[in-house]
């Protein structure tokens, strides 16, 4: 028998990185991935494989993994002009072949990936595929990682510490597709991304090994026609390595690039930025929240109204009579006088949206009797690999002390499709709400359905919020003129058809304004949850001033928030300026952060999200947005301690695309113009931040 040929390198340069490759007689193994410029090697001394697939057998169910390293009978690298095609077959599953392309972008020093499984083995299934996977090594002592928790999150340190996160996208603790490991010193990094413009479910998750000092980026992706023999894999989109150079905010560009060019889900902007979102909507400065009927809320919510003296978004939930998480689907009649307090609210010039469920069918749908569950719902509902809808409980209780259980609806369904759509179209046109709240939709992942009569991939794929973008657009077809849609939390893939996405889970540390730098302008945000405690005054002006300097509408409060003298005071001083400053907002994008030197104080509150909830944040928050077509800026500073503070601010307005010689700032609180001066465009100038206050500085260009 001749002997096998020995392990051969070869290397691929993209701009200023590369990656190297060792070709076994068994497998392909990435050897290196350096960013030549600072000769800086990101693979950890121990890499992970290329790519991992996990196969179930379809009788037995036995599962085994291949993945690219080893245990294969022929492999292949061939260099193509664009970078090379990497091969793989002959494994101890037969029938098995997996073809990577590879395409080097020297512009961008970016490699770009494809894969796909081709499986001509009837007995065995393609169930999982890993890729891309990569272990980083630490850069340098202060290496951070970004992650798309929420708006965004960076940690640093996870090369000394146990961290783990996953979540299947889209859901709330994985809102988009990208990370980054980066150091600001050496001024390198690295951007791992899935650029897939349909939305695929994924699991996407990082994860540090203190003891290899190594961060682990991972996606796994549920194959579709998950158990079906036979079946293929192909990678939705391209898998992303690019060089980072710079921190979150530019790994936001990077990826906000991608999804203006290609995402199906961004929604279309002009001028004044989401043109299909009513105006009053884009623009709108404050959102509180109430429970009951009209006699229960109509007029506290009215008083909070006119102590801000700003249109106000009410959010109404149990405006129906069945109780909160109990007997849904069926929400109608409403409870007495809704109709009259709808009305009486919008003359208020309060723009009212109830609240209705988006994805479950209560089990026991009247009381305790099963009404229409098993002989209307089941059909329709998401499946299990045993044929079981999958079930969910959220602490709601039956008449007779047992759990409300619901089952998960298939959004792919004409039953559940229609039943949204009418329920929606009803509270437009019977009682006339400005928008409908439609919970859940973007807050929670995929059900991986194995019904086999709903028509869709079995599993994986992106069938799932396909399903939910025929549902919501067959809504926005029929709704009247100015009205509009919202959902909780703000996974992305759903942001053409909300206007609105409920922020409630952007309560952690580390958090920045990743998602508003990719969506600013395309989808308005509103909606932290406001707790109580020791520390509710300080809490409520970290999270209000958060909201601000991040774009967000501010509130979602408790209209009885206006009894509580500072905490109201502040509560109203970020929403008049936001009202001030609000086409910004509406027509405008994110900016990079401003950033202050010197000793800048933190401040530590127990936010009450969950029990003992404490957060740490700079005493001075900061936000910049732009008008791209005006050449116009608004910078913001936000000072929530109850300590004065002063700082250092160096101004370049070459950092937000202000070119002229000079710049006229003019100085703005709530009420009034504070000072106006002419600059020039780069400048230093000291911050003198008096205890709980927020203002703004207006930039524009002096031709």
């Amino acid at each position: 028998m001749p002997e096998k040929a020995l392990s051969t390198q070869s290397i691929l340069t993209a701009g200023a990185l590369s990656v190297g490759f060792e070709q076994t007689p068994d497998g392909i193994r990435v050897q290196s991935l350096l960013d030549r410029s600072t000769d800086c090697e990101f693979l950890s001394a121990s890499p992970l494989p290329l790519f991992t697939l996990k196969l179930r057998h379809c009788e037995t169910k036995e599962e085994i993994q291949l993945d690219a390293g080893s245990g294969w009978g022929q492999v292949a690298i061939e260099h193509t002009a664009g970078g090379a095609e990497l091969s793989w077959q002959q494994a101890k599953v037969a029938g098995m072949r997996v073809v990577v392309r590879l395409t080097t972008d020297d512009e961008a020093s970016a490699l770009r990936w494809s894969l796909r499984v081709d499986n001509r083995n009837p007995e065995w299934s393609v169930w999982r595929v890993v890729f891309p996977q990569v272990a980083v090594t630490e850069l340098g002592p202060g290496t951070k990682v970004f992650f798309p928790r929420a708006p965004g999150e960076v940690q640093t340190g996870l090369w000394q510490r146990e961290f783990h996160h996953q979540g299947l996208y889209p859901e709330p603790w994985t809102t988009m597709q990208f990370m980054a490991a980066y150091d600001e010193q050496r001024k390198t990094g690295l951007y791992v991304a899935l650029h897939d413009p349909n939305a695929s479910a994924k699991d996407i998750s990082v994860a540090s090994s203190p003891e290899e000092r190594t961060v682990i980026f991972t996606f796994d992706h549920p194959a579709e026609d998950m158990g079906v023999g036979g079946n293929d894999f192909a990678l939705s989109g391209e898998a992303i390595w690019q060089l980072l150079r710079g921190d979150w905010f530019d790994a936001a560009l990077i990826y906000r690039s991608w999804l203006r060019r290609e995402a199906r889900w961004f929604p279309e902007l002009g001028r004044e930025g989401r043109e299909d979102t009513p105006q009053w909507m884009r623009e709108l400065p404050v959102w509180t929240q109430a429970w009951g009927d009209r006699a229960q809320v109509v007029a506290k919510v009215k008083a909070f109204a006119e102590y801000m003296d700003v249109p106000v978004g009410f959010h109404w939930y149990s405006w129906h009579q069945i109780p909160f998480d109990n007997d849904y689907p069926h929400y109608f009649p409403v409870t007495e006088g809704f109709a009259e307090g709808v009305r009486e609210l919008q003359q208020a010039g309060i723009y009212v949206m109830p609240y209705i469920n988006g994805r479950l069918w209560d089990m026991h749908d009247r009381g305790v009797e099963d009404y229409q569950f098993t002989s209307v719902a089941l059909p329709a509902a998401t499946k299990d690999e045993q044929g079981q809808p999958y079930e969910e409980r959220y602490g709601s209780k039956e008449a007779d002390g047992s759990p409300v259980r619901f089952a998960v609806m298939c959004p792919v369904t004409e039953l559940w499709q229609d039943r949204i759509r009418s329920i929606c179209l009803r509270l437009f046109d019977e009682y006339h709400v400005d928008g409908v709240y439609i919970d859940q939709i973007s807050a929670m992942s995929p059900k991986l359905c194995f019904d086999t009569t709903h028509g869709h991939p079995l599993g994986g794929g992106h069938w799932w919020v396909e399903g939910y973008w025929a549902m919501l657009q067959a809504i926005r077809d029929a709704m009247p003129e100015g009205a509009m849609l919202t959902s909780e939390c703000n996974s992305e893939p759903f942001a053409r058809w909300f206007d609105g996405y409920l922020t409630w889970t952007w309560q952690h540390d580390g958090q920045v304004p990743a998602f508003m730098a990719v969506y600013g302008g395309a989808i308005q945000m509103f909606g932290r949850a406001y707790g109580g405690g020791e520390t509710k005054s300080l809490a409520l002006r970290m999270k209000a001033g958060q909201q601000l300097v991040f774009g967000e509408q501010i509130g979602w409060i408790g209209p009885e928030i206006i009894n509580e003298g500072e905490s109201a005071a502040f509560l109203r001083q970020v929403v008049r300026l936001r009202w001030r400053l609000r086409r910004y907002f509406a027509a405008g994008e994110m900016c990079r952060l401003p950033r202050l030197e010197g000793e800048i104080p933190t401040v530590r509150a127990d936010w009450q999200w969950r029990e003992n909830w404490w957060v740490t944040t700079d005493a001075v928050m900061t936000g910049a947005w732009r008008l791209p077509t005006e050449n116009k800026l608004v910078l913001m500073f936000v000072n929530v301690s109850d300590s004065p503070v002063s700082a250092q601010f160096h101004f370049d307005g070459r950092q937000y695309g202000v070119e002229s010689q000079q710049v006229r700032v003019t100085i703005l609180d709530q009420e009034s113009t504070l000072d106006t001066f002419v600059a020039p465009n780069a400048f230093d100038r000291e911050l003198k931040l008096p205890p709980g206050t927020a203002y703004a500085w207006e930039v524009c260009s002096m031709r």
